[in-house]
This record gives structure tokens, sequence and C-alpha cells, in this order.
């Protein structure tokens, strides 16, 4: 392949990271309004569908190296350590704007907010091993299987967050395929044609009007988050059915990404940092008294302008420099850790 081609498709795959993680920020900033209106919660259900499961591909799209010696101590140091410490600093940072005066090692067995992707990639990293030793016909049956079943076993209030299992299973599957995915040789080349984006339009089109006519009930957020243990065994149908809404959207979305590089690319690159960074914002934010008294349509214009702001701040290079100032912090968490870790 050539540098050309290289520099092409690592930029497609930032570009792709670059919106998903606008997404993120995007989707955790309208959470607490969503329900002021029928139009901000369809966004809200819409972007759900999936930009944590594409999130998740391409993490285990670059997660292809498991054989090389240091795999685990790298799964430990790139990925457990982080956790640790952000778990950490979350704890406390909670503690201070709440006004909590408390602090427990069960804390770190329930991740706080965003943080149950980075101990979920734990287990993902350390499963993959075994399941690539499978047909990838038999490995994404087997972890379907693990995901739809998990809404099943509701031990006690709580179990759905505990060590983030529920989560881990059930986007456990997007994890997979992506690495399945690059096993093969350019896998998204036939979503990115003419015909292939035109078809991807209207799928996202029919997915966010469906999200606004038939995804009213904001029970379903949990079905979206991974943590819904099933109430009846209809819930069992409806993941199934979340399954194969994901998986098509995730590739529709894919579809429409650009493969030349931009300004916003190298936002793409430092992901990670927009991750871990962005709820020190949105946590404070959401204290303030505006935040709390947020009504009208302008109000929640703002709501996109913070968005892009966070992103835009925490993904900079002004944070890379800052970080890299910071003696093992750059290394800890360049913003490869996550998607590109073990390439």
């Amino acid at each position: 392949m050539s540098t050309g081609q290289t520099n092409k498709r690592t930029a497609y795959f930032d570009n792709a990271k670059f919106v998903l993680i606008f997404l993120v920020v995007f989707g955790h900033t309208i959470s607490p309004y969503r329900t002021e209106t029928s139009e901000l919660l369809s966004v809200y259900h819409f972007i759900f569908i999936f930009h944590m499961p594409v999130f998740i591909l391409l993490a285990g799209y670059f997660s292809k190296n498991f054989h090389k010696k240091g795999y685990y101590k790298k799964t430990f140091t790139k990925v457990l350590l982080p956790y640790l410490i952000f778990q950490t600093v979350y704890t406390f940072f909670y503690n201070f704007i709440y006004g909590v005066d408390t602090y427990s090692v069960d804390y770190y067995l329930v991740p706080r907010w965003a943080m149950w992707f980075l101990l979920s990639l734990v287990f993902w990293k350390l499963m993959l091993p075994y399941f690539a030793k499978l047909k990838p016909s038999i490995g994404m049956t087997v972890s379907i299987l693990l995901g739809l079943l998990v809404g099943l076993f509701n031990f006690y209030d709580g179990i759905e967050d505990f060590l983030s299992i529920s989560r881990m299973l059930v986007f456990f599957p997007f994890f997979l395929l992506g690495y399945y995915l690059s096993q093969r040789e350019n896998p998204f080349g036939l979503l990115v044609t003419p015909v292939g984006r035109v078809l991807s339009v209207v799928i996202l089109l029919c997915t966010l009007i469906g999200s606004y006519y038939f995804l009213n009930d904001t029970q379903y957020t949990e079905m979206l988050y991974g943590t819904k243990m099933y109430d009846s065994f209809s819930d069992f149908y409806i993941r199934i059915a979340h399954y194969v809404i994901a998986f098509i959207v995730s590739f529709a979305f894919m579809a429409l990404i650009p493969s030349k590089r931009s300004i916003f690319t190298g936002i793409g690159q430092r992901s990670l940092y927009v991750y871990l960074l962005h709820g020190f914002f949105l946590k404070w934010f959401f204290t303030t008294d505006y935040a709390q008294t947020m009504q009208t349509v302008s109000d929640f214009a703002f709501l996109t302008l913070l968005s892009i702001a966070i992103t835009l701040l925490t993904g900079s290079k002004l944070v890379d420099i800052v970080l890299s100032k910071i003696k093992g912090m750059k290394r800890l968490f360049r913003p490869k850790n996550v998607t590109a870790s073990s390439k």
C-alpha cells in the first residue's frame, strides 16, 4: 500500500473519530434536557443508536496485535491504569462539586459516568485473544448471545452497573466485529461510494424519523445505554431489534465519512483527551443556575455551541502540549491508546 493510501485511510478513521467524539460530548450535554421536547429526545436517541457502537467497533478494528509480547502489560498500563486514575479523579471531583464527603474502594467497581468505556475496554481486550480463535460466524453468534442473555440475569439492583458488566457484554459484538473487519483488506471501501452514500443518507434519515415516532419512551434509553435489565421477555426481542438497527446505522454512518484530511482530523487523533476531559466541564456546567433553568430554543442552541467549544478545546493541540509537559502523562494518555493501542 502506498504512503498516500495509508495517509488517506488514517484520515478516514480520524475523521470518523472526530465526528463520534463530538456526538459523545453533544449527547452528554443534552442528556439532562432530553425530555424537554420530543424533538430533542429523538435526536438524543438517534445519536445513541450508533455513536458508541461505531466508536467501539473502531477500537476493535485497531486491536490486532494481541499475540505480541507485552499485550497484557499494555492493556494494564494503557487502559486499566488510566481508568483507575480518572475514576479516582472524577470521584473526588464529584465530591467537590456536589458537596459529598465520602470515598470508598467500592467506587472502582462502579464506573463514573463515561468511565465505563475504559473498564469495558479492559475486558474486551482480555476476551479478544480467545474469540479470535473462533470463526467469525461463531464468534459473532456467541458474543451477540452473551449481549442478549445478560439482560435476563438481574440478581440485584445495580448489577447492570457493577464492573460495567451489562454494557461490556452488550457492546462486545461491535468490538469483536471491528477486529474481524481488520482482517480484511479495506473493509469500508465498498461503503464509501456514491451509491453507498446515498443509501446511507436514506438510512440515517429514516432512523432519525423513526426515533421521533417510535422512541418517544425514555425507558428505551436504557436499551441504548446497554444497561437495560429485562422487565419482560419482550425486552429480549427489543434488544435483538436494537442490534440489527445499530449494525445497519453504524455502517451507514461510516459511509458518509470523508477520506481527506481537514482541520478537524487532528482532533480525531486526540479523541481520547476529549473523552476523558469533557466531563469536568459538563458536570460543573450542570451545577450552574443557567444550566438548571434552561427552557427556550436559544438555550438549547447554546448547548450545541457549548458542545462544539468543549470538543475543540479538549481536543486541541494546546491540551496535547500541556499534557506532554507532565512527566509520563503523554506516554500514558496519548490519543491512540483507545483505538490504536495495539496496532
